[in-house]
């Protein structure tokens, strides 16, 4: 009973590396859902406003955001890729 304890305790030791891993993945996926919504949602104003020193603002903000998923998502990959090795 207690080499299975002490066993349990060095697995879980051990898959800590794998388990921050994970985390650090899931809330990389969280972040891009609300730079995704927060796209949607700039871009759905951005449609409405016929101001154009605003529309301009909107659009580099819009700018900004598509850069930061983009950026978020190759990171996003290659986490899942070192992942599987």
């Amino acid at each position: 009973m207690k080499i299975e304890k002490l066993l349990h305790k060095l697995q879980a030791f051990f898959n800590t590396d794998k388990h921050k891993k994970r985390q650090h993945i899931e809330e990389l996926r969280k972040i891009l859902l609300k730079l995704k919504k927060k796209e949607r949602k700039i871009t759905r104003t951005m449609q409405q406003v016929n101001d154009d020193n605003l529309s301009k603002h909107y659009q580099t903000e819009l700018e900004i955001i598509r850069v930061q998923r983009k950026k978020g998502i190759e990171v996003l990959q290659l986490l899942k890729e070192r992942k599987k090795t």
